[in-house]
């Protein structure tokens, strides 16, 4: 099923293509997010590039913002030389998740 239909009959397409997934990686590396210690690790010199990957990371396991994931909320944290932002997101089934993400390649 293609985007344009999945929009058509209003069912969210999960996740992106293997292929742009594959080439986000670059952006992030660490863990899954699921707690600090397992924080994805964000490679961007700047607060936009930066955001845009925590979104892409995101995307590629729940599809697309404002339409499969929502943010309920977001926080930065800061842990001796680490900043982290932990994002909490609903999507569209009513799960409630937390992400954490290591930002402290552009947020000092």
């Amino acid at each position: 099923m293609g985007f344009l239909d999945a929009i058509m009959q209003k069912r969210p397409r999960r996740g992106i293509s293997k292929a742009v997934s594959m080439e986000m990686a670059e952006e992030w590396s660490g863990g899954d997010g699921i707690d600090m210690e397992h924080a994805v690790v964000i490679h961007a010199r700047d607060r936009r590039k930066g955001l845009a990957d925590q979104y892409g990371y995101i995307s590629s396991l729940h599809g697309f913002r404002s339409l499969d994931w929502f943010i309920e909320s977001q926080e930065i944290l800061h842990r001796g030389a680490r900043s982290y932002e932990i994002f909490v997101i609903l999507t569209s089934d009513g799960a409630r998740l937390r992400y954490y993400f290591d930002i402290s390649s552009f947020h000092k």
